[in-house]
């Protein structure tokens, strides 16, 4: 590009979650690589509920507080770690995330005071997933008025059980799009036959950042010493899940580090805790062991790293905003579907990972979706 563009890029992006934040640090750090300056709109849904609205909400949830109760005294009790991850996560975020000077919380807010920026893109993350977030409409980039500047990098739409009003709602929002991609493949397929037009399948941001530059922001938070251990990233409940791992610790005889992003997590005294920030959680995964996790970008960075990983299934096929299918299209895209496992039975004998073919799948799909990022900017800044 001859001259300096600015992109505004909106996604999840001030959140405490890992996957959230480094996505949003990867695609600034990506389109800064294409020779443009960067910023991520500061758009963060205002979802909050009035005095009333909470009272009456914490009445209706009596029963489940009490039939739930060791979860929420865990919780309640736990607040020490919460915040001490909050902490951290806002360092990192105030070090490496780039933002516009205006923070806005409702779409009417983009519109009546627009950031003003040469181009617009959305993604990556869960944009586009119908049952996050209340479907933000800034994420439609409803709020740039010339459609030629508006495109997409990767956002997931993980869901393939929609209703026609939400079909609409995506013709109606996404039919204006210079450029249009999609992180999951099925999700791109489904959306072309919504939108009758082509959109690019393309990788996640993280996943286009080689692991030599992400070695770059770890840092050893935790200050794990175990020349060999499990790490343990879960954000789902399932209690199975947690037997698996031990089963896994009891053959393997590492002991498990893991981030409690639940109480039970914060239950289990002989799990090594670790509150991390984003740096500290690039170092559990790229030193340990083994990784085993039902999050999307902890995956993503074992195969970035590649590392020897088992993933699970956070939710059941069957549930309507099951987004099972992120994990399922990038192992299988990757050769890595036996990595899936849901019992003891399905370990796989070795746990090592011959990393030779799919590196080479990543390497030709990492240059398609930067191709694909490259053309989109210069032709939605021209």
């Amino acid at each position: 590009m001859s001259s300096l563009k600015k992109i505004g890029i909106i996604t999840y992006h001030h959140y405490y979650n890992y996957g959230t934040m480094l996505q949003a640090f990867a695609l600034q750090k990506l389109v800064e690589s294409c020779g443009c300056s960067a910023e991520l709109i500061d758009f963060q849904n205002d979802e909050s509920l009035g005095l009333s609205e909470i009272i009456l909400l914490r009445i209706r949830r009596v029963p489940v507080y009490l039939l739930q109760f060791k979860k929420y005294i865990t919780l309640a009790t736990s607040k020490q770690i919460l915040s001490k991850r909050c902490e951290i996560m806002e360092e990192f975020y105030k070090a490496y995330i780039k933002t516009g000077g205006k923070q806005y919380s409702t779409n009417e807010d983009l519109i009546s005071d627009p950031p003003l920026y040469d181009g617009y893109v959305v993604g990556s993350d869960q944009t586009w997933n119908p049952y996050v977030g209340n479907r933000p409409e800034p994420f439609y980039l409803t709020f740039v008025n010339d459609n030629k500047k508006k495109g997409s990098y990767a956002p997931s739409f993980p869901v393939s059980n929609i209703t026609k009003e939400q079909e609409e709602f995506l013709r109606e929002k996404l039919g204006s799009f210079a450029f249009l991609s999609c992180r999951e493949r099925s999700g791109a397929e489904y959306l072309e036959r919504i939108l009758g037009r082509q959109v690019k399948n393309v990788l996640d941001p993280t996943l286009l950042v080689d692991k030599k530059d992400w070695e770059k922001y770890e840092k050893n938070e935790a200050g794990i010493a175990h020349p060999n251990y499990i790490f343990v990233y879960l954000l789902g409940e399932n209690s199975r899940h947690r037997d698996i791992i031990n089963h896994i610790k009891y053959i393997t005889g590492y002991p498990v580090v893991a981030v409690p992003m639940t109480y039970r997590e914060m239950l289990d005294n002989d799990w090594e805790k670790a509150i991390v920030g984003p740096s500290g959680f690039l170092y559990l995964i790229h030193h340990a062991s083994l990784v085993c996790t039902d999050s999307f970008h902890a995956t993503m960075f074992s195969v970035n790293y590649n590392k020897s990983f088992f993933a699970f299934r956070r939710m059941r096929d069957n549930e309507k905003a099951s987004n099972n299918s992120r994990v399922y299209d990038s192992l299988a895209m990757f050769g890595l579907g036996n990595r899936l496992i849901g019992s003891e039975e399905e370990i796989p004998k070795t746990m090592n990972i011959d990393y030779s073919v799919t590196n080479s799948i990543l390497t030709e799909k990492r240059a398609d979706s930067f191709d694909y990022l490259r053309r989109m900017l210069m032709e939605i800044t021209q």
